[in-house]
């Protein structure tokens, strides 16, 4: 269905270019742009709808029926990226218990890169100053 909605949508599309392009001006000359020369006819100063106006309408319409039932299809069934990452925080964050010895004691355990004892843990090393030049 999808298919044959994006098919009669490019035909549409194109339609819809070759009867804008066929069409007239509404305005002859600089003085039509503001609204001058027959503005007191009895169908107003574009006069009466051609055929091609009519057609030209409701290709719009249907233009814009397609593009809506494309929007339509196309946000069915799609998820976000996001939805499809799996978070799985708490396999990740469980250090091992066990080790070739037997189980360990996970209060006495030093991370590796932890620092050395009576040096405070939020204190960087002095930094060297540069040779003069």
């Amino acid at each position: 269905m999808e298919t044959l909605v994006a098919v009669i949508h490019i035909i549409v599309a194109l339609v819809l270019i070759v009867l804008i392009l066929v069409q007239d001006t509404k305005s002859g000359s600089i003085g039509g742009a503001f609204g001058g020369g027959g503005s007191g006819s009895v169908f107003g100063a574009t006069g009466a709808a051609t055929l091609a106006q009519k057609m030209t309408r409701w290709t719009a319409v249907v233009f814009a029926a397609t593009c809506i039932m494309l929007t339509i299809f196309s946000s069915r069934g799609h998820r976000s990226v996001i939805d499809n990452v799996v978070t799985n925080q708490g396999a990740a964050a469980a250090p091992a218990t066990t080790t070739q010895d037997g189980p360990v004691d996970l209060s006495t355990a030093v991370p590796a890169d932890a620092p050395a004892a009576g040096v405070p843990a939020n204190t960087a090393p002095a930094a060297t100053p540069a040779p003069a030049k």
